[in-house]
């Protein structure tokens, strides 16, 4: 005789059977943040605004381009929240780190050197911070446009991401002029790769692999290098996570459908047909697993050296809870890092004004 009671309560075992080994192993928590706002201190009093990026230094603290504050701030070792650059104040001043001033910073990244680099968003800038706390520009003129070039020759079109490789050469993900752009350690800026006539924020991008100048990109965003002097892309409005590899090919590790806002969708599997929705930023692990921010899809997730998406956080709709897996909520996340040694992934949780942890614990 069919017992329904004992079908359903077979069902519901199955389900928390499947979920716990495909989710469970990744949990997720607050790590710093409370609510909008500009304070220091410690973890749970400190204040941010409209985060967008964050990197990991060589010890292990955490630098975030605090973006609505127009500042750099630090998360020490031993879990302060402290102002690291910029008076907080809107411009385009250099000098002493603290007194100097950005305009919507958005990227950062650094070197082994104790050297700090920054996207400055709004400035139109990339600027660097130096081991003895002294900002600079370190290219662009400060005017929106497209030119390739040495320091102020060259024009950025508000730059998004920056990313540095082994060999200090620095990988810019030029939003609204469709391209990523190089900065070579004596200071010219060249295009590594994308084009097209259409440039800024009212235009369209496109998406073409190829070689690296008939490649086409739709603001791309998040860059990052692996150890291989590969490029991964996080290229927002196509929908994608592209990769530039040593040779300069452009190709497609994840994503498919339509390009343009509110063009973006969700399904994880095949690289070939999983489904993105605007990824802004990404992080890559010493296997080459790929973990993004698909930040209007409001979840984090990984790309694996086998070419297959999953969502290792977030349920999809905007939203703060903490929790195992796709049982907890994001709203907007963006910056993301890894930290190795600790197993963990750091990200940008932009409109809850916080930073959140993920913790993979692997199932025995």
């Amino acid at each position: 005789m069919f017992n329904k009671k004992s079908f359903y309560f077979s069902i519901l075992s199955a389900l928390f059977v499947l979920h716990s080994a495909l989710f469970a192993q990744y949990s997720v928590s607050t790590f710093a943040g409370s609510d909008s706002g500009f304070v220091n201190g410690s973890l749970a009093e400190a204040k941010f605004n409209g985060s967008f990026g964050i990197c990991i230094d060589k010890d292990g603290n955490l630098y975030i381009a605090d973006s609505g504050n127009n500042c750099i701030r630090k998360i020490s070792l031993e879990g302060i929240v402290s102002t690291f650059a910029g008076s907080g104040e809107v411009g385009n001043s250099d000098g002493d780190r603290l007194s100097a001033t950005f305009n919507s910073p958005t990227g950062i990244c650094t070197d082994d050197n104790g050297n700090f680099f920054v996207a400055d968003f709004m400035n139109h800038i990339i600027r660097k911070i130096d081991g003895e706390g002294t900002v600079t520009t370190l290219a662009g003129s400060g005017q929106p446009g497209f030119a390739d070039g040495f320091a102020d020759q060259a024009q950025f079109n508000f730059p998004r991401g920056i990313a540095i490789d082994g060999f200090g050469n620095l990988y810019v993900g030029d939003s609204w002029n469709h391209r990523i752009r190089k900065i070579t350690p004596d200071g010219n800026v060249i295009t590594y790769a994308g084009g097209g006539k259409d440039i800024g924020p009212d235009s369209k991008g496109s998406c073409v692999d190829g070689p690296s100048d008939e490649a086409r990109f739709f603001t791309p965003c998040g860059v990052e290098c692996d150890l291989f002097g590969n490029v991964y892309v996080a290229d927002a409005l196509n929908h994608r996570i592209r990769k530039i590899d040593s040779f300069g090919n452009v190709t497609t590790v994840a994503g498919s459908g339509e390009s343009g806002w509110n063009n973006g969708g969700f399904s994880d599997g095949n690289y070939l047909s999983a489904m993105l929705n605007t990824p802004t930023e990404l992080c890559i692990s010493f296997n080459e697993e790929i973990y993004f921010s698909d930040t209007f899809g409001n979840r984090v997730r990984k790309v694996s050296p086998d070419g297959i998406v999953t969502t290792i956080a977030g349920d999809g709709t905007p939203g703060f809870a903490n929790g195992d897996g796709i049982l907890s909520k994001f709203n907007y996340p963006r910056g993301i890092v890894l930290d190795n040694t600790e197993n963990k992934i750091y990200v940008i949780d932009s409109k809850n004004f916080k930073v959140r942890v993920i913790t993979n614990n692997p199932q025995d």
